[in-house]
């Protein structure tokens, strides 16, 4: 016999089984590629939908925020205003909503509750004074909050559990 032959068959084999090497490589990662981009699309959506949510959430909260000072306020003051105080009660009402305080006003009513703060003789009971030693600093709160429209960033804070102060 002769190798001659035998060669060409053995050299279409080869090629053959090369080409169907190839072919069956080529496939496979193309396959892959295409799972791996199907992978990468539903990842990409559902992060999508998670920002999404979260912005919603996010939104929902900075409604809440400023609402949650000025609701703080209208405590206050419903705590503080008294038929004999009537310029306070006055200034109490510029507070709003709509704020129409001005800055003169603003201090004349911080001037007012701190001698409110400051009665010692017994006419108003202890939450009041602590109600009109807040109120400043929470007009201040509420009049910032009004004026800039701040992001609001939260963050969680972890604290240790304390025994005997009625968090048990």
């Amino acid at each position: 016999m002769d190798w001659k032959l035998l060669l060409v068959p053995a050299i279409i084999t080869i090629f053959s089984a090369t080409i169907g090497w190839a072919a069956n490589h080529y496939w496979y990662a193309r396959n892959n590629t295409n799972k791996e981009v199907d992978r990468l699309a539903k990842e990409r959506e559902e992060l999508a939908k998670r920002v999404t949510e979260l912005e919603s959430q996010l939104g929902a909260v900075k409604q809440a925020v400023t609402p949650i000072s000025a609701a703080f306020q209208a405590i206050l003051i419903k705590e503080l205003t008294h038929f004999h105080t009537p310029e306070m009660d006055e200034l109490m009402v510029k507070l709003g909503p709509p704020i129409t305080l001005t800055e003169i006003e603003k201090s004349r009513l911080t001037e007012l509750l701190l001698v409110r703060a400051k009665d010692l003789d017994g006419r108003i009971s202890d939450l009041e004074r602590d109600a009109a030693i807040m109120l400043p600093m929470v007009m201040k709160r509420v009049l910032n909050d009004v004026s800039h429209e701040q992001a609001v960033e939260l963050s969680i804070v972890s604290t240790p559990r304390m025994e005997g102060l009625g968090n048990e």
